[in-house]
Protein backbone atom coordinates (compact mmCIF):
# COMPACT_ATOMS: atom_id res chain seq x y z
CA UNK A 1 0.00 0.00 0.00
CA UNK A 2 1.19 2.97 -1.04
CA UNK A 3 0.72 6.58 0.81
CA UNK A 4 1.35 8.74 -1.58
CA UNK A 5 -0.12 11.89 -2.54
CA UNK A 6 0.58 12.81 -6.18
CA UNK A 7 -0.18 16.75 -6.18
CA UNK A 8 0.45 19.64 -4.73
CA UNK A 9 -2.63 21.62 -3.52
CA UNK A 10 -3.70 24.49 -1.23
CA UNK A 11 -3.40 23.25 2.68
CA UNK A 12 -6.25 26.04 3.14
CA UNK A 13 -8.38 24.07 0.92
CA UNK A 14 -7.22 20.67 2.88
CA UNK A 15 -10.32 18.21 3.77
CA UNK A 16 -9.07 16.08 6.23
CA UNK A 17 -11.66 12.97 4.68
CA UNK A 18 -11.51 12.87 2.02
CA UNK A 19 -7.98 13.40 1.59
CA UNK A 20 -7.51 10.21 3.74
CA UNK A 21 -9.46 8.61 0.91
CA UNK A 22 -6.89 9.77 -1.16
CA UNK A 23 -3.77 9.08 -0.17
CA UNK A 24 -5.08 5.57 1.22
CA UNK A 25 -7.09 4.50 -2.06
CA UNK A 26 -4.68 4.53 -4.82
CA UNK A 27 -6.47 2.29 -6.91
CA UNK A 28 -10.15 1.09 -6.52
CA UNK A 29 -12.04 -1.25 -8.56
CA UNK A 30 -15.95 -1.83 -7.16
CA UNK A 31 -19.59 -2.92 -8.74
CA UNK A 32 -22.08 0.05 -8.58
CA UNK A 33 -25.99 0.22 -8.90
CA UNK A 34 -27.12 3.30 -10.12
CA UNK A 35 -30.30 5.35 -9.67
CA UNK A 36 -31.39 8.72 -11.26
CA UNK A 37 -34.26 10.33 -9.05
CA UNK A 38 -36.22 13.67 -10.32
CA UNK A 39 -36.78 16.22 -7.46
CA UNK A 40 -40.17 14.54 -6.43
CA UNK A 41 -37.86 12.27 -5.78
CA UNK A 42 -39.01 9.67 -8.06
CA UNK A 43 -36.77 6.71 -10.28
CA UNK A 44 -36.23 7.78 -12.81
CA UNK A 45 -33.92 5.34 -14.23
CA UNK A 46 -31.35 2.01 -12.57
CA UNK A 47 -28.45 0.90 -13.78
CA UNK A 48 -25.92 -1.27 -12.56
CA UNK A 49 -22.27 -1.86 -14.12
CA UNK A 50 -18.45 -1.47 -12.64
CA UNK A 51 -15.64 1.05 -11.71
CA UNK A 52 -11.57 0.18 -11.91
CA UNK A 53 -9.47 3.24 -10.94
CA UNK A 54 -5.92 3.62 -10.45
CA UNK A 55 -4.01 7.13 -9.80
CA UNK A 56 -3.33 9.38 -10.98
CA UNK A 57 -6.49 10.22 -13.98
CA UNK A 58 -7.02 6.25 -14.80
CA UNK A 59 -10.05 4.36 -15.02
CA UNK A 60 -12.61 1.95 -16.62
CA UNK A 61 -16.48 2.78 -16.01
CA UNK A 62 -18.79 0.29 -17.64
CA UNK A 63 -22.41 0.60 -17.57
CA UNK A 64 -23.73 -3.34 -17.65
CA UNK A 65 -27.30 -2.64 -17.87
CA UNK A 66 -30.11 -2.01 -18.82
CA UNK A 67 -27.37 -0.49 -21.42
CA UNK A 68 -23.83 -1.46 -22.32
CA UNK A 69 -21.89 1.64 -21.86
CA UNK A 70 -17.92 2.06 -21.59
CA UNK A 71 -15.44 5.38 -20.50
CA UNK A 72 -12.01 4.21 -20.58
CA UNK A 73 -9.37 6.79 -20.15
CA UNK A 74 -5.23 5.89 -19.71
CA UNK A 75 -4.07 9.34 -18.26
CA UNK A 76 -4.23 11.09 -21.19
CA UNK A 77 -7.42 9.96 -23.78
CA UNK A 78 -10.94 9.25 -22.86
CA UNK A 79 -12.68 6.55 -25.07
CA UNK A 80 -16.18 6.26 -24.76
CA UNK A 81 -17.90 3.44 -26.13
CA UNK A 82 -21.71 2.64 -26.30
CA UNK A 83 -22.14 -1.00 -27.77
CA UNK A 84 -25.69 -0.56 -29.15
CA UNK A 85 -24.63 2.30 -31.13
CA UNK A 86 -21.53 0.55 -32.43
CA UNK A 87 -19.85 4.03 -31.78
CA UNK A 88 -16.35 5.02 -29.90
CA UNK A 89 -15.51 8.96 -29.23
CA UNK A 90 -12.21 9.80 -27.79
CA UNK A 91 -11.55 13.15 -26.16
CA UNK A 92 -8.48 14.58 -24.21
CA UNK A 93 -8.73 14.07 -20.60
CA UNK A 94 -8.71 17.70 -19.63
CA UNK A 95 -12.33 18.39 -21.84
CA UNK A 96 -14.31 16.15 -19.22
CA UNK A 97 -12.53 17.13 -15.94
CA UNK A 98 -15.04 16.89 -12.61
CA UNK A 99 -17.60 16.21 -15.20
CA UNK A 100 -18.19 12.18 -14.19
CA UNK A 101 -17.78 10.53 -11.19
CA UNK A 102 -14.97 8.85 -12.64
CA UNK A 103 -13.28 12.09 -13.51
CA UNK A 104 -14.09 13.61 -10.13
CA UNK A 105 -12.30 10.68 -8.13
CA UNK A 106 -9.25 10.72 -10.47
CA UNK A 107 -7.37 12.93 -8.71
CA UNK A 108 -7.54 15.26 -5.76
CA UNK A 109 -6.37 18.19 -7.81
CA UNK A 110 -9.26 17.85 -9.58
CA UNK A 111 -11.81 18.13 -6.82
CA UNK A 112 -10.05 20.91 -4.93
CA UNK A 113 -9.77 22.94 -8.53
CA UNK A 114 -13.59 22.59 -9.10
CA UNK A 115 -15.52 22.48 -6.04
CA UNK A 116 -15.28 23.60 -2.44
CA UNK A 117 -15.05 21.19 -0.03
CA UNK A 118 -16.58 20.37 3.62
CA UNK A 119 -17.71 17.78 5.79
CA UNK A 120 -21.74 17.62 6.37
CA UNK A 121 -24.06 15.70 8.73
CA UNK A 122 -27.05 14.10 7.66
CA UNK A 123 -30.61 13.67 9.44
CA UNK A 124 -30.46 9.82 8.88
CA UNK A 125 -28.78 7.89 10.65
CA UNK A 126 -25.76 6.06 9.39
CA UNK A 127 -22.07 5.24 10.27
CA UNK A 128 -20.48 7.33 7.26
CA UNK A 129 -18.78 9.86 7.29
CA UNK A 130 -19.98 12.36 4.53
CA UNK A 131 -18.20 15.05 2.47
CA UNK A 132 -20.06 17.84 0.45
CA UNK A 133 -18.32 19.56 -3.01
CA UNK A 134 -19.69 22.60 -4.14
CA UNK A 135 -18.83 23.35 -7.57
CA UNK A 136 -17.23 26.45 -7.71
CA UNK A 137 -18.37 27.31 -11.52
CA UNK A 138 -21.96 27.40 -13.23
CA UNK A 139 -21.37 25.38 -16.21
CA UNK A 140 -20.15 22.17 -13.76
CA UNK A 141 -22.36 19.11 -14.89
CA UNK A 142 -22.86 18.36 -10.79
CA UNK A 143 -23.69 21.50 -8.73
CA UNK A 144 -23.09 19.69 -5.30
CA UNK A 145 -21.96 16.29 -5.10
CA UNK A 146 -21.78 14.23 -1.19
CA UNK A 147 -19.40 11.20 -0.93
CA UNK A 148 -19.79 8.97 1.52
CA UNK A 149 -16.93 7.23 3.51
CA UNK A 150 -16.25 4.28 5.83
CA UNK A 151 -12.96 3.72 7.24
CA UNK A 152 -11.60 5.83 4.17
CA UNK A 153 -13.77 3.25 1.94
CA UNK A 154 -15.70 5.37 -0.44
CA UNK A 155 -19.06 3.69 -0.51
CA UNK A 156 -21.72 6.11 -2.10
CA UNK A 157 -21.84 9.70 -3.82
CA UNK A 158 -24.87 11.46 -4.32
CA UNK A 159 -24.68 14.08 -7.11
CA UNK A 160 -26.90 16.86 -7.94
CA UNK A 161 -27.26 18.24 -11.38
CA UNK A 162 -28.68 21.94 -12.69
CA UNK A 163 -32.10 20.67 -13.37
CA UNK A 164 -32.59 19.29 -9.73
CA UNK A 165 -32.18 15.64 -10.59
CA UNK A 166 -30.11 13.25 -8.28
CA UNK A 167 -27.94 10.61 -9.32
CA UNK A 168 -26.98 7.99 -6.46
CA UNK A 169 -24.14 5.72 -7.16
CA UNK A 170 -23.68 2.98 -4.46
CA UNK A 171 -20.41 0.80 -4.32
CA UNK A 172 -20.24 -3.25 -3.03
CA UNK A 173 -18.01 -5.86 -3.33
CA UNK A 174 -15.12 -3.00 -2.92
CA UNK A 175 -11.38 -3.88 -3.56
CA UNK A 176 -8.78 -1.21 -2.93
CA UNK A 177 -5.09 -1.04 -3.94
CA UNK A 178 -5.04 -3.75 -6.25
CA UNK A 179 -2.41 -3.58 -9.13
CA UNK A 180 -3.03 -2.51 -12.69
CA UNK A 181 -0.93 -2.53 -15.55
CA UNK A 182 -0.97 0.24 -17.75
CA UNK A 183 -1.92 -1.35 -20.54
CA UNK A 184 -4.95 -2.30 -18.90
CA UNK A 185 -6.13 1.18 -19.25
CA UNK A 186 -5.61 1.36 -23.34
CA UNK A 187 -8.87 0.82 -24.71
CA UNK A 188 -8.60 -0.79 -28.67
CA UNK A 189 -11.94 -0.13 -30.76
CA UNK A 190 -13.52 -3.02 -31.31
CA UNK A 191 -13.75 -3.62 -35.64
CA UNK A 192 -16.19 -2.34 -37.66
CA UNK A 193 -17.51 0.24 -35.12
CA UNK A 194 -17.49 4.18 -36.01
CA UNK A 195 -14.60 5.87 -34.24
CA UNK A 196 -14.97 9.85 -34.24
CA UNK A 197 -11.81 12.14 -32.96
CA UNK A 198 -9.07 9.17 -33.21
CA UNK A 199 -6.34 11.91 -34.10
CA UNK A 200 -6.68 12.43 -30.68
CA UNK A 201 -4.96 9.02 -29.49
CA UNK A 202 -2.04 9.37 -27.12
Amino acid sequence: MFLVLFFIFNPAQANKTLDQFFQYTQSMQTDFEQTIKNTQGKVLEKSTGNLVLSRPDKFILEYTSPAEQQYTSNGKTIWIYDVELEQVSIKMLDEGIGNSPALLLSSNTNVYKHYEVSNVKFKKSDDYQWVQLLAKKEEMTFERVFLAFKESILMQMNMHDSFGQITELKFSNIQVNKPFSLRYFNFVPPEGVDVIGSSLVK
